[in-house]
């Protein structure tokens, strides 16, 4: 099977941000005969070969269906697999269109019906408009959570044309014990972009109310983003609020080991594999209501679950896990518990694999 991989994510470039998705693509390349992938960038990068069966090509937005058109007739492909409903998977249905290239759509995100989502920046209701005619060409559909499933059969896709697959992550990583004492405090962990969805003002007034009652805690933050600067000035008079930057992903098992409780306080988020990684590491998370916490976390079990934008609650559950350790030791050894048995990295590379194959279908006959 001779797979094409339309992307947005610049780490298969060689650019470095948070995550494992380099090894993660590699993983796949070793299943199938050629994955290449065609990332979506602005400006001139420099091609990636990602294994000896999988080239990563910088894909130009003032050119990209020629570009794609010609990539696709140098190697015939079965099948093309568009890494979002927007931009990526517009790329996509021109090559349905012109080739007959079967076609898969991931929605990696919680766009559709979410006013959150859609209040982030005007251009998102054009990216609407844009996925739900994009989704009329799909064969297959993959989602990373039941909400995002249940939205689509609602907007009418057939529920056996939609797999519920979450992205692999090599949770063994996280299993590891500390290596390096990094902090003295009581630490609580947030890992992710610097960006709207992310909600980081009710994280601020969540550490004000935190710090008044657990003076000896700190908010370690680690990622960067378009946000970061206005945010480093707006925190600067919050020294438990403790900036890190990028972390290279192969570092994170520290600051997981170390944390008291990982917490997330997105009012737009799809899956979060900072909750499997936190669980991995024994760690209790405490999140707002998207679907991505509801996929992953039980609440009042494996953590908490509070209402989007409620920083009061957020300081309440935090402090009361901040205060009786032993039972965050519990919350997380069950949190790694639950994610041990049902989110098994090489199953879900297993499950995508099964999906491409099923949906390439006749043209592999």
């Amino acid at each position: 099977m001779r797979v094409l991989m339309i992307s947005t994510d610049r780490t298969l470039l060689g650019q470095a941000g948070i995550g494992d998705a380099v090894s993660r693509h590699q993983e796949y390349a070793k299943q199938v005969e050629r994955l290449d992938i065609l990332v979506l960038v602005r400006k001139h990068q420099e091609s990636n070969q990602l294994a000896e069966n999988s080239l990563v090509l910088p894909l130009y937005l003032w050119n990209l269906k020629v570009l794609a058109g010609k990539v696709h007739q140098q190697n015939r492909y079965d099948l093309v697999v568009c890494q979002d409903p927007f931009l990526t998977a517009k790329v996509g249905v021109y090559l349905k269109k012109k080739f007959g290239v079967k076609l898969i759509i991931h929605f990696h995100g919680d766009f559709l019906d979410n006013p959150y989502w859609l209040r982030e920046q005007w251009q998102n209701r054009f990216y609407r408009r844009m996925a739900e005619y994009n989704i009329k060409f799909a064969d297959s559909i993959r989602v990373v959570s039941e909400g995002i499933k249940q939205k689509l059969i609602k907007r009418g896709v057939l529920a056996h044309n939609i797999y519920k697959i979450s992205t692999p992550v090599n949770l063994a990583q996280f299993a590891a014990p500390p290596v390096e004492k990094l902090s003295d405090k009581k630490n609580v962990l947030t890992v992710g972009r610097v960006v709207k969805a992310k909600d980081f003002p009710t994280l601020f007034k969540t550490a004000k109310a935190i710090y008044q009652a657990v003076p000896d805690f700190e908010w370690q933050i680690i990622g960067n983003g378009p946000l970061l600067k206005k945010f480093q000035a707006i925190t600067k008079d919050q020294p438990y609020i403790k900036w890190l930057g990028l972390i290279d992903h192969s570092q994170l098992t520290n600051y997981y080991q170390q944390a008291k409780v990982v917490v997330l306080t997105s009012n737009n988020e799809s899956f979060g594999k900072v909750f499997l990684e936190a669980a991995m590491s024994g760690v209790p998370a405490v999140a707002t209501n998207t679907v991505g916490a509801q996929e992953i976390i039980k609440d009042g079990e494996s953590g908490y679950i509070v209402p989007i934008g409620d920083w009061q609650s957020l300081a309440e559950k935090i402090i009361y896990l901040l205060n009786n350790p032993a039972i965050a030791q519990a919350m997380g050894q069950r949190a790694k518990e639950i994610i041990s048995t049902n989110f098994d990295p090489s199953k879900n590379i297993t499950l995508i694999i099964s999906m491409w194959r099923q949906t390439a279908g006749s043209r592999l006959k």
